[in-house]
């Protein structure tokens, strides 16, 4: 029992000198050493950052609706087109053949109005000489009791025009239904003539802007396929980035903001643009695990095509979306969140304190404070959660102020 009991004490005498040895080693040591930087007022340019794709301003993709057999292909991908040159030619035996019969339909239609128009022009001649033949009767029979010089036809007289020729009003209104018909005719089989002539040209695919040609999926012999386009050809020498930024970024962004362009292809080169073109709403697009948050999609154009950057090639984008002269402003390592607000740990008499500050704009080195700071104040760099309220600390400055 005694024995315990002096194993008990000694523990508790080892426990003892232990704490009292590393109370004695903390106060050699003093307060902790901490990376702290003086707040001082700096120039900021705040940016948003994100990715798009080269895409060019025009582009000719050449498409079917319904399949033909493919007789000529007149470009190969690579090659340089002008506008209204042939690029793919499919089979119009068919074609061909119903425009040579519309337009003998045609020929046979003005034929018929040609000839109708001959017959009411005959039939009106005749009419009118037969009212001449008539007047002259009745004027050699002397003028009527009033003395007017007009001939007045009796009522045999008007059924004495030449029976045998038929020609009184009734047969000049046939005649001109009959041309009616005839010109109803002509200009149906003409319209019909225009539909198979246009079937005909859609037989021949040419470009209608002048580039170069991407890609060429018809093959000579084979049918032409509906899913995918003959031949695509773009004009290379003027592109545009589509990108999409997130809804925040885009709330910031407006019609012609300068952009920085820079790709893996270019190098440290970079190329220079504008907002062209911003979309009217913000879209979610779906995927496997949902809707994913909305983006804005915005078209830059290019002040210049540099070599090398092609159709398709995958590109960063930096808008300066705001700049300000003389802000305070702290690196982004010196502020951490709780809850909504943001914090920084100011040094005050060698210790620190927790102090509520207001961000302004950022960007991926510094952050704006309007509210919470002094100049010349001091922060302190890289705070954690062993870091408290209080604590005692020395500021290594480092490289001075922000």
């Amino acid at each position: 029992m005694k024995k315990r009991l002096w194993w008990g004490f000694g523990i508790l005498l080892i426990l003892a000198l232990a704490s009292g040895a590393w109370w004695m080693w903390g106060r050699s040591q003093g307060p902790m050493k901490v990376k702290a930087i003086a707040v001082a007022p700096i120039s900021m340019q705040e940016e948003v950052f994100a990715t798009g794709s080269v895409v060019p301003v025009s582009r000719q993709e050449v498409r079917v609706l319904t399949p033909g057999l493919v007789s000529k292909v007149a470009v190969k991908v690579g090659d340089s087109v002008q506008s209204g040159q042939t690029l793919v030619t499919l089979d119009s035996t068919l074609p061909d053949a119903q425009v040579a019969q519309a337009k003998a339909n045609v020929e046979a239609a003005q034929t018929g109005v040609n000839s109708a128009q001959a017959n009411l022009d005959e039939l009106k001649k005749a009419q009118s000489s037969a009212v001449l033949s008539i007047s002259s009767a009745a004027s050699a029979s002397g003028a009527d009791a009033t003395g007017s010089s007009l001939p007045q036809f009796t009522a045999d007289q008007q059924n004495s025009i030449p029976q045998g020729n038929a020609i009184n009003s009734s047969t000049v209104r046939q005649a001109e239904g009959a041309l009616a018909q005839s010109k109803a005719a002509l200009k149906q089989a003409q319209e019909a003539l225009k539909v198979v002539q246009v079937q005909q040209s859609q037989m021949v695919y040419k470009s209608t802007i002048a580039g170069t040609v991407l890609e060429v999926n018809a093959q000579e012999g084979n049918l032409s396929s509906v899913q995918q386009p003959l031949v695509v050809l773009a004009n290379l020498s003027q592109m545009n980035v589509e990108s999409q930024l997130n809804e925040v970024d885009a709330g910031k962004v407006q019609l012609g903001l300068k952009v920085t362009v820079t790709s893996k292809v270019l190098g440290s080169a970079s190329v220079q643009g504008a907002i062209a073109e911003m979309a009217p709403e913000a879209v979610a697009q779906p995927s496997v695990q949902g809707n994913s948050s909305p983006t804005v999609g915005v078209k830059i154009s290019l002040d210049k095509v540099p070599v090398g950057l092609k159709p398709g090639s995958s590109v960063t984008i930096r808008i300066v979306v705001a700049t300000r002269e003389g802000v305070l402003a702290v690196p982004q390592e010196a502020l951490f969140q709780e809850g909504n607000k943001s914090y920084v740990y100011r040094i005050q008499g060698g210790r620190l304190q927790k102090t509520d500050v207001k961000i302004g704009i950022g960007n991926d080195t510094h952050q704006e404070i309007t509210a919470g700071l002094k100049v010349g104040e001091l922060v302190m760099l890289n705070p954690s959660t062993e870091f408290s309220e209080g604590m005692p600390v020395t500021p290594d400055m480092g490289s001075g102020s922000t």
